[in-house]
Formats: C-alpha cells, structure tokens, sequence
C-alpha cells in the first residue's frame, strides 16, 4: 500500500498541472479503481487538492492556511454573533465532514454539537451542505460513502436525496439550511467562503430559532462571507496586515440590529 501511494505522489509531484485519474493510473500502472480509492483517501486526508481538472498535490500546510483564515475571520464571526446573537461556525471540509475551525456561542437556548477541531458529517448540517455544493455531483460521490449516517430523524440519508438539495443550494448562490437536521431543536444557515488554492470553507450562523428567521438573514451571512473571501485572498502571500476589519455590515443598520431584543431585530 505505501509503495502504491508513493507512485501516486511522485506522479502528482513531477507533473506541473493537476492530472486526472486516468492519466494516475496511465502513469502509475495501477489498475483504476485502485487509483481512485488511494486519491480519494489522500485527498480526504488533506494531502492532495481535487480540481475540475484533476488532482495535485496540496500546496501548503492545511494548518498555516488555518490560521491565516481564523485569523481574517475572527472580526467578522465577533460581529456577527453581536448583530443576531446567534452562535456562529467557521470550518472548512475534510474528506466528507466538517472540520470546525472556530466557533463563538449565541444568546438563543441550544448547544450546537460543533466545538472547535471536532468533526461532523458534511451532509447533515448548514455548513457542510453549503461546502459540498461548490463541489461537482461527481466530488460529491467521491467522497460520500452510502449509507449517509442520520444524526436526527431529519437527516438527509441517502445521496440521491442529498444530490436534489444540494442543487437546490446552488441555485441559490450557494445559501445552505438545515431545520433539526445535525442536532433536534437547532437550525442553521451557511454560505460558502470562495477560497483559492482548491480549499473549500463556509460560514453559519445557528440558534433555536425558525427557518424563516434564518433566510431574512442570509444577506448579511452573504456579505460577511464575501468579506472573508476577499481579505483572505488580500493576504495570502503578503504582509498579512490582519489590524484593518472587514465591513461585513452596514454601520446604520448594524446600530438598528444592537438596540432590538435577539426575538424582535428581523
């Protein structure tokens, strides 16, 4: 097995441009769907990138990318928590779960099951939806494995199910929800954080609150992902001056927001 996966990264490694699978296993010599179950593994691990175009290897410790994106999100997920008073996530996938990069609790009652550096399943949550979305239906069967585990009774279970939802999120730019589907009596929002360099991210906002409240505010998750995305790539291989915020909010409104009750602001 180390011997299969050394040919697959020197492979990777003395190509300059992502390769596809077959042409893995062209230079590999190994029979295809060994090929794809060895990628697949190496990706999920966070040592490769799986593009449109094909695989390569990851170009920089996931770790240091991290801490550069906490690092450019924390403004925006401490304005967001003061604006709705709901708890915010920040995380990025792995393989076919959510790794939580960081997370600030609400005012509203209910303990989201995410704590820092935990792992859940992308399926089953906001966040993790809104991440398999910017991937293509086939990335998603890459990575998922049937059965898809239930974490509540209305946990998405099966993938044909889970394909029709997540095309329905990109019909929406990428806005993701789920009602009691990660945890019974919370419900959440996401929106996607577009990186580069093949990384996928998102942001939520969760609470004991209905999903009607949670789309009115989808346009602020929108803006403050956006916001993300743009310092992050502003930084990224600069001086990485973190001291300016992001603007995630309109200065007016955000005053409105902080003078109503967490019930009443919508």
């Amino acid at each position: 097995m180390v011997d299969r996966v050394a040919l697959i990264l020197n492979s990777l490694e003395a190509a300059d441009k992502p390769l596809p699978l077959d042409q893995v296993a062209d230079q590999t010599g190994l029979p295809r769907s060994s090929a794809h179950r060895i990628l697949t593994q190496l990706h999920g691990a966070g040592l490769l990138h799986h593009r449109s175009t094909g695989y390569c290897l990851a170009s920089a410790p996931r770790g240091d990318d991290h801490s550069q994106l906490r690092a450019v999100a924390s403004p925006v997920l401490e304005r967001l928590r003061t604006d709705t008073a709901l708890a915010v996530h920040l995380g990025v996938l792995r393989g076919a779960d959510v790794l939580c990069l960081d997370r600030l609790s609400g005012d509203s009652v209910g303990v989201a099951p995410l704590r820092v550096a935990s792992h859940t399943p992308a399926h089953a949550s906001a966040l993790g939806k809104a991440m398999l979305a910017q991937l293509s239906p086939e990335q998603v069967d890459d990575i998922l494995v049937a059965p898809l585990r239930k974490c509540t009774p209305a946990t998405i279970a099966d993938v044909p199910t889970l394909h029709q939802e997540l095309a329905r999120i990109r019909s929406r730019h990428g806005l993701a929800y789920d009602d009691q589907e990660l945890a019974v009596g919370l419900a959440s929002v996401a929106a996607p954080i577009p990186l580069t360099g093949g990384e996928v991210a998102a942001l939520s906002l969760t609470g004991a609150v209905p999903v009607a409240r949670l789309q009115r505010m989808a346009p602020f998750l929108t803006r403050s992902s956006r916001g993300i995305a743009e310092r992050f790539a502003s930084t990224s291989g600069s001086s990485r001056n973190q001291s300016a915020p992001v603007s995630v909010t309109d200065d007016m409104l955000s005053r409105v927001l902080r003078t109503l009750s967490s019930d009443d602001w919508v």
